[in-house]
């Protein structure tokens, strides 16, 4: 009986290492445009000297000034210091992960628009931060209510 179990199972081998694969593979590539989106709008490292209006340089660079944004926030942090966040750099968070230490952070918050153009008042600080990540590892979302 054992080895008409074993026998059936031996020829499942291949199939099973062909979904495994492809299990590895959508997992990989399920954070990769997810996580792309969270850096191009949340991460600026180090922060780039786009002189007076930072936000509306960075938001207008970014893809996010029209139609304007409500609020945006950049981390100055690297990229490794983000994923920490994800594991032991963070803590659990009403679902999320809040990061153990500040981090540098400039959040650019709508005033009003003039014309076309989107004016932002700017914040720097340091704070910590929250974020939501997918697979333990790769930031996803940030919360800006946080």
């Amino acid at each position: 009986m054992l080895q008409v179990a074993m026998g059936a199972l031996k020829g499942t081998g291949p199939l099973f290492l062909a979904l495994l694969v492809a299990c590895l593979l959508l997992c990989t590539s399920t954070h990769g445009p997810r996580y792309q989106k969270f850096l191009r709008q949340h991460h600026d490292n180090p922060r780039t000297n786009a002189g007076r209006d930072y936000c509306w340089a960075m938001m207008q660079r970014r893809g996010m000034a029209w139609p304007c944004k409500d609020i945006n926030t950049f981390i100055h942090a690297s990229r490794a210091q983000l994923r920490s966040v994800c594991g032991d750099g963070g803590t659990p968070y009403q679902g999320m992960r809040r990061s153990k230490r500040p981090l540098a952070v400039t959040t650019c918050e709508l005033r009003r628009t003039q014309g076309a153009r989107c004016i932002y008042r700017s914040h720097a600080a340091s704070r910590y931060i929250v974020i939501g990540c997918v697979h333990g590892m790769w930031p996803v979302q940030y919360n800006e209510k946080a």
